[in-house]
């Protein structure tokens, strides 16, 4: 299903909303080994995962209970801020190295300033991509990624199946407290 996609007539929008939820968590899980190796594009990628994924259940709060969205709230914000704090060192890095550029012409003195500023930038980020590591092997991350698919689990489990058509040699039960002459004709 895409995003984009409209819920059929004969689906639920509270069924439509987990299915979402569980689309838009399962985009930010695939980027998940990119990001711990410290990938500067899977980080962003799964920054913005998180942002659309708190987007979708604010607009469906109401098919979620308060709970879950608390719960849910809570754990994005931890993954959003670990990966933010690496995210920023990633824009501030890339900015500094298009000014080195410019510093080139200046003089030696302003480019090797910009260098070690640069270098102090990719020290931190290191420290920053070391907490983001850490988070990704919490318990409470561990909890995040289940957490969907454990939602779109029960909720599987809240639709009816549809029955089998039932063979037409077989009698159709009738209950105990019905009188005979019904009975008998019920089972014909």
């Amino acid at each position: 299903m895409e995003t984009s996609e409209v819920p059929s007539s004969t689906e639920s929008t509270a069924s439509f909303a987990r299915k979402l939820v569980v689309e838009l968590q399962q985009a930010i899980l695939q980027h998940e080994t990119g990001a711990f190796a410290g990938d500067i594009e899977a980080v962003h990628d799964m920054r913005v995962g998180i942002r659309r994924l708190r987007v979708a259940i604010r607009n469906f709060a109401a098919c979620f209970a308060k709970e879950d969205r608390r719960r849910w709230g809570t754990n994005m914000e931890n993954l959003a801020n670990a990966l933010g704090a690496v995210r920023d060192l990633d824009v501030m890095i890339q900015a500094m190295k298009s000014q080195q550029f410019l510093v080139t012409k200046a003089g030696t003195e302003e480019q090797t300033a910009v260098e070690a500023f640069i270098r102090r930038l990719q020290s931190r980020r290191s420290r920053r991509l070391r907490k983001l590591q850490n988070y990704l092997r919490s318990e409470e991350y561990a909890g995040f990624k289940q957490e969907f698919s454990r939602n779109e689990k029960e909720d599987r489990s809240d639709q009816k199946e549809v029955p089998e058509e039932v063979p037409e040699d077989v009698p159709e039960e009738v209950p105990e407290d019905v009188p005979e002459e019904v009975k008998d004709e019920q089972t014909v």
